[in-house]
């Protein structure tokens, strides 16, 4: 219990015992603690069985709607002094219920923060979507099954808008000021210019990232704990089909400032921010280019932003096809161009070989060709080249390139066909599932390697024995919409095979066989 709500409920203690609390304690040192004071008198004058005239909880009503305007946690003191009383039991019957009438009205109309942590992902996603820089001291920890913990490493962080600096415990200094990206690397003495789109920087702890998984996620609060000197909340996230793993919620910020994985291949890992300031005063040449004397540039396909698509041309050797929507900047690399578009890029480079889709993907169609959807990339070939396409307006983006663009219908049932029901047992399933979280048995996030292994398991069902006796070669992606797919397969006494996944419907969930066809 807080000093402010122990002297809170000192006083209603007084009250009810008709006591004089100012001359036992004192008057009110600050004026939070008046106000909550001023409350606990208000309602202990209320009398049985007198009520209210029938316009009073409108009154009221309207006074601490007022109230809740001007400013929120006006609110939680009133909370505060209804449940010390109702606990006390000493207000009359009929106060209480016009006094939680009233509070659950005004509850209906504010949100509720501070002690009461009614929602602390809706407050996370406020506070992440409100944050426009921060610095920062990140810690990785490692810890095996046995207990035993060691530090990875520590880096310290800048973030500003679009622009980062990550410097690492060795010296490296990684910058991306939002036209260049370099590393300077001191040991080596040199500087290492970059492409700065698409970027791969990942320290592993995304505070967008967590706080957007710990929405989608089933979630629940689990304590309140002090984390590197900040008081936090423990959420517990609970992925469908996969191993819990923790978040802790800076209680000030409403920031995430701790991640703990679950345990993956005998590791659990710790990303703690030992030192956080968000949105705060960071001096912005830190993310001014200026390679230190004596530095040797090294500059290895760097990419090159151009003005036209001529000049893209010219430097990656092959026209790109645009978007109608012009992009924020075109980058021409020796190989391939980059058309960026802030949050979205689209990287084209000239069609080789034979097209692959990822063995996980969901299939659809642009251009006539096949479509792969892989978490959030779209890539299919059209014209000579094979376009991929990343980002939250990656299907708006396409459509302006393939106008014929058709994406998988995940609510289509394709396993209902089946001629033959394969009995699932979903506690197997959901073993599984963790294994492969685990990193083990990786290959059941391929249907057709699954679909290999039970076919070959019905034409050998004491086991299969050296090299499988229906090839890899006579399985052939079906119809997939990510979530159902079907697996046509040649030379074998089953024509087709039925996938499902069963337990968690994205590119991190396993597929179990649900049916098949005989020939």
């Amino acid at each position: 219990m807080s000093d402010l709500e122990k002297r809170l409920s000192d006083y209603i203690d007084d009250l009810n015992a008709d006591k004089e609390p100012e001359k036992q304690h004192g008057v009110a040192d600050n004026p939070d603690l008046e106000k909550l004071l001023a409350t606990a008198r208000l309602v202990r004058t209320l009398k049985e069985p007198a009520m209210p005239d029938s316009g009073y909880p409108q009154r009221l009503v309207k006074s601490l709607k007022y109230k809740t305007q001007q400013k929120n946690h006006d609110n939680h003191r009133a909370q505060i002094v209804y449940e010390r009383m109702r606990q006390r039991r000493f207000m009359p019957v009929a106060a209480v219920a016009t006094l939680a009438a009233v509070f659950l009205l005004t509850f209906a109309l504010s949100s509720w923060g501070g002690l009461f942590k009614r929602d602390v992902v809706y407050a996370m996603e406020k506070a992440v979507a409100q944050l426009t820089n921060y610095h920062g001291v990140l810690e990785m920890r490692a810890q095996n099954a046995a207990g035993e913990e060691w530090l990875v490493r520590q880096v310290e962080l800048w973030y500003e808008g679009d622009k980062y600096a990550v410097r690492q415990d060795d010296g490296v200094l990684t910058v991306n000021n939002g036209t260049k990206k370099w590393q300077v690397r001191p040991e080596k003495k040199e500087v290492a210019l970059l492409p700065t789109v698409p970027d791969p920087m990942k320290t592993g702890f995304d505070l967008r990232d967590e706080a957007k998984r710990a929405k989608e996620y089933p979630h629940t609060v689990v304590d309140s704990e002090t984390i590197a000197g900040r008081e936090a909340i423990k959420l517990k996230i609970s992925p469908p089909g996969g191993l819990p793993y923790y978040l802790w919620i800076d209680d000030e910020t409403n920031l995430p400032i701790q991640l703990q994985t679950a345990m993956q291949n005998a590791l659990e890992t710790t990303y703690t921010f030992t030192g956080f300031e968000p949105n705060t005063q960071i001096d912005l040449k830190i993310f001014a280019y200026q390679p230190p004397d004596g530095y040797q540039v090294i500059e290895k396909d760097p990419g090159q932003l151009v003005a036209t698509v001529a000049q893209a041309a010219a430097i990656s050797g092959m026209t790109p096809l645009l978007p109608q929507e012009m992009p924020n900047g075109i980058w021409a690399f020796q190989h391939h161009i980059v058309l960026d578009y802030g949050d979205t890029t689209i990287k084209q480079t000239r069609a080789e070989g034979s097209f692959q889709p990822e063995a996980n993907s969901a299939l659809g169609t642009a251009a006539g060709n096949t479509l792969e959807v892989w978490w959030e990339r779209l890539r299919w070939r059209q014209d000579g080249l094979e376009i991929a396409i990343e980002g939250s307006k990656r299907a708006e983006l396409a459509r302006q390139i393939a106008p014929d663009l058709t994406l998988p219908d995940n609510n289509k049932n394709l396993v209902e066909k089946a001629q033959v029901k394969v009995p699932v047992d979903m506690e197997v399933v959901k073993a599984n599932q963790q294994q492969v979280d685990r990193g083990s048995s990786p290959w059941q996030l391929d249907p057709v390697q699954v679909a290999q292994t039970f076919v070959n398991l019905q034409v050998s069902p004491e086991g299969i024995q050296g090299e499988p006796q229906i090839p890899f070669a006579s399985f052939k992606q079906g119809a997939n919409n990510g979530v159902q797919t079907v697996i046509e397969v040649s030379d074998s006494p089953i024509k087709q095979v039925y996938l499902e996944r069963l337990v968690r419907q994205d590119e991190s969930g396993i597929w179990t066989v649900v049916g098949y066809d005989p020939r």
